[in-house]
């Protein structure tokens, strides 16, 4: 009888111990997972941009049919000859801003070479889910990308398209 409490015990402390090493090696593998996830610096995420366009109106109606975005803030300075357009989708602000009272960058880029630029953004990036689905969604709209990419090492495929303006927007799968 003394036996079988002693032999209960033993299994009781057993059972125990091998809980507390599962809840140690449980804690070391989630701190070695959150370390090898960290960045060394601050989280950060997509959230806005802004990019210089010739026509607001013209640009807005792109983007609003391309990214299905919407229209939440318009700006109109009449006095300076500035227009803007702050556009959204979710976890995503887009700024256009046109000025006429800055110079005319054709005007002033006419005998330079091809792609000079003097303001806007190189491009815009984003990433989708189907590339296959996001090129037939910009066929809809008569936007047929030039050349579509493939990652040499990934084989996960990416293309460029001109805004009206010329701006580069970019996808990516």
């Amino acid at each position: 009888m003394e036996g079988d409490k002693v032999n209960k015990l033993r299994a009781i402390n057993t059972n125990s111990m091998r809980i507390k090493i599962l809840i140690v090696l449980l804690f070391t593998i989630c701190s070695c997972i959150a370390h090898t996830q960290d960045t060394g610096g601050f989280r950060y995420e997509p959230y806005f941009n802004a990019v210089i366009v010739m026509d607001v109106d013209i640009s807005a109606a792109w983007y609003q049919s391309l990214l299905n975005m919407k229209i939440i803030n318009r700006i109109n300075d009449t006095a300076r000859g500035f227009r803007a357009i702050i556009m959204e989708s979710p976890g995503f602000l887009l700024e256009l801003i046109e000025n006429k009272s800055w110079p005319d960058q054709k005007k002033i880029l006419a005998d330079k070479p091809a792609g000079t630029r003097v303001q806007g953004f190189f491009k815009i990036g984003f990433k989708v889910p189907d590339i296959n689905d996001c090129l037939r969604q910009l066929a809809g709209l008569k936007i047929i990308p030039e050349r579509i990419y493939t990652d040499s090492q990934t084989k996960k495929k990416n293309f460029l398209i001109d805004d009206p303006d010329g701006n580069l927007v970019q996808f990516f799968e």
